[in-house]
């Protein structure tokens, strides 16, 4: 019961984490919310009463005044304090918590809202007419993806219905600004004096010379690395002496959702072996520690995995891997030594009592 008691709606819904997830609409599979949701039915409703009710209002208008929802605000989270106080054995009746999650969304909303603005601010119609003729601009308006050369050597694949503009003295600017609407993968020629800066969706992302792929989709910006690195920030916030970066490695993408300002930092969904890796490794594990099992996947794939070396000590296994994905291998493995694992920011996290 003990437990139960520290996870009612309020404290999801003053969870920032908890409402970020909520508003990303991804899976609760694999994440930590999850396990907390299965240890206990109770927080299980709880944990389902904040997830709906922030979606539920979600969208609605900022129709009152600050000065009005401050008091509100206030006066829910002085009950909320009373209620601790108390330890009363029920914390909010359910017109209070409709209440709460509507004063404290709404204003989350007016906050959103502001910050919208601001991203509309930057869309590929409204970066490439400030900057005017000085641009140069290719579409593709073939059938299938169309690859396009720009004068540093660097090579864009656009996607159908893509649009991309550089300028047009790209090999004297002190940096290689490049415009995008729609998707593309791009490979960057290596110049350490002159940054590669792709302007998308609210977010600039800087390299000197990698592959990876844009993508964009309404209010989703997505930013996959294939090999090398690279750093994105908000377009709003970037600067030339910027720090507030997320810094991207090879089989890690960034999510920037416009309408909440945010970007996330996760693993892509599919990782590749990385390159220069191919020819070196073998996924054919004969009387293999699943330790170094670990050890080569992550050598491999440049992925985090992180597990207790002691309770996995005796788990020796021989099991032939071959192409499957990085994830059905998992999969595989953890069937094999009766373990689980969940992915966790840029990590994959094994659990498990172990092998006799």
């Amino acid at each position: 019961m003990d437990k139960y008691n520290n996870y009612h709606i309020d404290f999801f819904l003053a969870n920032d984490e908890f409402v970020k997830w909520v508003h990303s609409g991804e899976s609760l599979e694999g994440t930590s919310w999850e396990v907390l949701v299965n240890s206990d039915p109770n927080i299980r409703s709880e944990f389902e009463q904040a997830r709906t009710l922030i979606l539920e209002w979600k969208d609605l208008p900022s129709q009152i005044s600050d000065n009005k929802r401050s008091y509100d605000i206030k006066r829910i989270m002085s009950s909320v304090n009373e209620r601790d106080h108390v330890k009363t054995t029920f914390y909010f009746n359910v017109w209070f918590k409709m209440a709460a999650i509507l004063l404290l969304t709404i204003g989350l909303g007016w906050v959103v809202t502001l910050k919208l603005r601001d991203a509309n601010n930057y869309t590929y119609e409204k970066l490439t007419r400030r900057v005017g003729s000085e641009l140069i601009e290719i579409s593709n308006d073939h059938s299938s993806d169309y690859e396009i050369a720009l004068p540093d050597g660097s090579k864009v694949i656009l996607a159908k219905g893509s649009r991309i503009s550089y300028s047009k003295h790209l090999l004297a600017d002190s940096t290689r600004d490049v415009y995008l609407k729609g998707d593309g993968f791009f490979n960057v020629a290596k110049d350490k004096k002159h940054p590669f800066l792709v302007y998308t969706g609210g977010l600039v992302t800087r390299v000197i010379g990698t592959c990876f792929k844009i993508s964009t989709n309404g209010v989703k910006v997505s930013v996959a690395v294939r090999s090398g690195k690279v750093a994105v920030y908000q377009m709003q916030e970037f600067n030339s002496n910027s720090r507030n970066d997320v810094l991207l490695t090879p089989n890690q993408q960034a999510v920037f959702l416009s309408d909440q300002n945010q970007i996330l930092r996760k693993l892509v969904e599919n990782p590749v072996v990385l390159r220069g890796q191919e020819e070196n490794l073998s996924f054919d594990y004969v009387e293999s520690p699943v330790s170094k099992i670990f050890e080569s996947l992550e050598k491999a794939y440049g992925i985090k995995i992180i597990y207790d070396p002691e309770s996995l000590r005796n788990c020796i296994i021989t099991i032939p891997l071959g192409d499957e994905p990085f994830f059905t291998k998992l999969d595989i493995i953890c069937r094999t030594i009766q373990a689980n694992y969940n992915v966790s920011d840029n990590s994959v996290i094994i659990s498990g009592k172990g092998c006799n």
